[in-house]
């Protein structure tokens, strides 16, 4: 036990019977708890350090000292070098350069998450689509038709540009939602509720090639990827803890349902836009897709519950599981799957826009996406008991 008295670049500690005079420079680290810092003279890897232990009086002799030690220990490097500055400048000019930072880290991810997805092999699509795919069918009762199944393979063969790097293949789903989803790599599923409430095979097609598009934009590997950004950044900032714990859903739920089925509005426009060049260039009239989005708001509409105080659409019961589709775990489930399918109802404005891309590129056709004869097949396929 002594004194320690501190000069402009040394520390003198004097007790009893010893006095001991060092550089702050010959310090390995400092280390602080409440009013106490410890100085620690070496590292630990060949013996137990030397520690030298202060105890202050107040907080502001802690800030003088600590600012005078890291401005001692500049020149040994960059990380001694960001110390003197953070010991150095005022907290407003840390929060401003934080917020400078944090504004240049979302731009990276804005980055990331737009272009990066490019130097990804479409491999990995394949991949994760089946992963995703054995956790949809373990969920989901797969109609076991496969005159149906061929008749929709057969017709998405025209859709599906002659460069894709991917094998399409569609399945049903006995199910009475009208909708259909992908997942990434190539796999549709077709809720057979589909067939009842479009009103001809061409609003199929229209429901198909913006799936497609989907596919063919990589929007699951840029939702992915966007993801791991994200979290990144997070865990920087933050420190560990919500960082790692994104990553971690983000890794161990590659199939999950924000990644297969929750898009932003740019994918979902982006998925529009190359679905009608889909159907105007293989002979069909893409205004199936927007005839398609008026019936889903007629079907819509008729499901809204008036004691839903969200006025959103009231969700089916999971006949899997017996269970309501809003249940509270958020793990890759049928019903969540239907849920995610229900909060992205298609609006006016999506209607809008798909007619106007039509009339300003002047497109049009007039082949059958599906014949007569199968499509009153198809309308009669997978029913439900």
């Amino acid at each position: 036990m002594g004194v320690s008295s501190l000069y402009s670049d040394t520390i003198l500690f004097e007790s009893e019977d010893t006095e001991i005079r060092l550089d702050f420079s010959k310090f390995y680290k400092l280390e602080q708890n409440g009013n106490i810092i410890q100085l620690v003279l070496m590292p630990d890897e060949g013996m137990e350090s030397p520690i030298l232990e202060m105890i202050f009086e107040d907080k502001n002799q802690i800030v003088d000292f600590k600012k005078k030690f890291y401005h001692h220990r500049k020149d040994q490097g960059l990380i001694h070098q960001f110390y003197h500055w953070l010991h150095s400048v005022s907290k407003v000019k840390i929060i401003s350069t934080a917020i400078g930072l944090f504004t240049l880290a979302i731009g990276v991810i804005y980055f990331v998450a737009i272009y990066s997805y490019k130097f990804v092999p479409t491999t990995v699509d394949t991949m994760l689509g089946d992963t995703s795919k054995d956790m949809v069918e373990s969920q989901f009762t797969i109609c076991k038709d496969s005159k149906s199944e061929s008749i929709l393979n057969e017709s998405i063969k025209t859709l599906i540009p002659k460069n894709s790097p991917f094998k399409y293949e569609v399945k049903l789903i006995s199910n009475e939602q009208p909708n259909a989803f992908a997942v990434s790599g190539g796999k549709i599923y077709v809720l057979s509720g589909l067939f009842e409430y479009a009103k001809n095979s061409e609003e199929v097609g229209g429901v198909l090639a913006h799936e497609i598009a989907h596919v063919e934009r990589r929007h699951h590997i840029r939702n992915l990827l966007k993801g791991l950004s994200t979290a990144f950044v997070i865990s920087v900032f933050i420190g560990p803890g919500i960082g790692d714990l994104e990553v971690l859903e983000t890794l161990t739920e590659l199939g999950s349902t924000l990644m297969v089925l929750s898009y932003s509005r740019q994918f979902e426009e982006e998925a529009d836009e190359y679905g009608i060049q889909f159907m105007s260039q293989s002979g069909y009239h893409p205004k199936g897709m927007a005839s398609f989005f008026k019936s889903m708001l007629n079907y819509e509409r008729g499901t809204i519950d008036s004691t839903n105080p969200s006025n959103k659409p009231s969700l089916v019961k999971d006949k899997k599981e017996g269970k309501d589709s809003d249940s509270e775990k958020e793990s890759f489930s049928a019903s969540n799957v239907l849920k995610y399918l229900s909060t992205h109802p298609p609006t006016e404005d999506r209607i809008d826009r798909i007619s106007k891309i039509i009339t300003k590129q002047k497109l049009n056709g007039s082949r059958k996406f599906i014949s007569d004869k199968d499509w009153n097949y198809l309308r009669n396929s997978c029913k439900l008991p």
